[in-house]
């Protein structure tokens, strides 16, 4: 059995066996041909009885390549550039970072990074192996680097008075040596933290379309408070953002604070969740079958179904429930996947303006926090159609 790398006392019982599912979800194919050869990956899932921590329990970081033909940036969205905008100004209020050291692991294409320096005068180092920008420094502060933060070698990194990691952490092979060697580097100085993930509290109790290759780890409140508090850091803040699909903690160096005793609504929370993981496979299987009856219905009666969102709930909806490649259209609204291919099932990705033409009777969408932003696009576009939330 696999130990618990979150609480570090329970050991992983497996719950769920999903089979073979994308493993470079993220890259966009040049060819067809190129995307059906990508490489499948086996999901199995694990839980800890103790703290709810989820892990594939057959991950193998040897197949999980990350280089720059990956590409997972949200920020092409305006929902989601104004919930990072909020993000940086929350973080603002919140810390005095104004001649600091910003240190932000898995930096994506630096918008964040470069968002948080120009407001609060701070500078930054950004670490992404999937980082294509130009490296080194720019005019916002921040410098970048592509490739992974050397976190176990010292003196590599800059010193650092505050960390961020967002969508990144729940890719670390280990997760609790990620913090740890973090809490390291910072030493016997003051340094504050902000990680962000995607609330497993949600993805377990719904259909799982962010179960994902590349997510090697799932977290939601228990899980996540235990390995930051185990690697030795202080939990100061902890909740949810982006209606309900991403999950933060806010934490620092110094004494544990009195959030690491209240075990009663830890253990409220903690059986909320494993109930939800108790039925996930059921559900997910369920699902499936739903959404390719829904899929089957609406081909028939002529509504033209597409698919909004190339990204990796995309990639996992269309991988399980339109293999055959039979949606009337995918499309995105990032133009670095415009006319490229999705791994595995070879669908192609074009941009919002071609359902101008395909009109569409029915349009599906992975992710409700993006409802609202969608419904608005499609009204730009004179399209009339039924969003329906996968």
């Amino acid at each position: 059995m696999t130990g618990c790398l979150a609480c570090g006392e329970g050991s992983l019982i497996q719950f769920a066996d999903l089979g073979e599912i994308p493993v470079l979800c993220g890259v966009h194919y040049a060819t067809r041909e190129e995307a059906l050869a990508s490489p499948l990956g086996r999901m199995v899932l694990g839980s800890c009885p103790n703290c709810a921590y989820v892990r594939n329990l057959a991950f193998d970081p040897r197949i999980m390549v990350y280089d720059t033909t990956m590409d997972t940036n949200l920020h092409h969205s305006a929902a989601f550039r104004s919930f990072s905008t909020d993000l940086v100004k929350g973080l603002a209020q919140r810390h005095e970072l104004a001649g600091r050291v910003v240190l932000d692991v898995g930096c994506g294409q630096g918008e964040f990074l470069r968002e948080l320096c120009e407001q609060t005068g701070a500078s930054g180092f950004g670490y992404d192996p999937m980082y294509a920008g130009v490296p080194g420094p720019d005019a916002s502060g921040a410098h970048f680097v592509t490739g992974r933060a050397p976190l176990a070698e010292p003196g590599a990194l800059p010193g650092f008075d505050f960390v961020t990691s967002r969508h990144w952490f729940e890719h670390e092979a280990d997760p609790y040596e990620f913090l740890s060697a973090l809490r390291d580097r910072a030493g016997d100085r003051e340094v504050h933290g902000y990680i962000e993930v995607p609330d497993a509290g949600y993805d377990l109790a719904t259909a799982g379309w962010e179960v994902i290759y590349p997510h090697v780890s799932y977290f939601d409140s228990v899980a996540l408070a235990a390995i930051v508090e185990r690697a030795g850091w202080r939990v100061s803040a902890e909740g949810t953002w982006f209606s309900g699909m991403f999950r933060y903690v806010e934490f620092a160096t110094g004494p544990r604070s009195a959030y690491a005793s209240v075990p009663a609504d830890r253990f409220e929370a903690r059986d909320r969740h494993l109930a939800a993981i108790e039925g996930f496979a059921g559900r997910h299987r369920d699902e499936l079958e739903r959404w390719q009856g829904t899929l089957a219905r609406l081909r028939a009666t002529g509504a033209r179904p597409v698919l909004w969102g190339a990204g990796s709930r995309g990639v996992q909806f269309l991988t399980q429930v339109d293999p055959k490649g039979e949606l009337s259209a995918v499309v995105d609204v990032n133009p670095r996947k415009w006319g490229r291919f999705l791994p595995v099932t070879g669908h192609r990705v074009d941009s919002p303006e071609t359902l101008s033409e395909v009109r569409p009777g029915a349009v599906i969408i992975t992710n409700p926090a993006y409802t609202a932003e969608i419904s608005q696009s499609l009204a730009d576009l004179g399209i009339s159609a039924e969003i329906l939330v996968a």
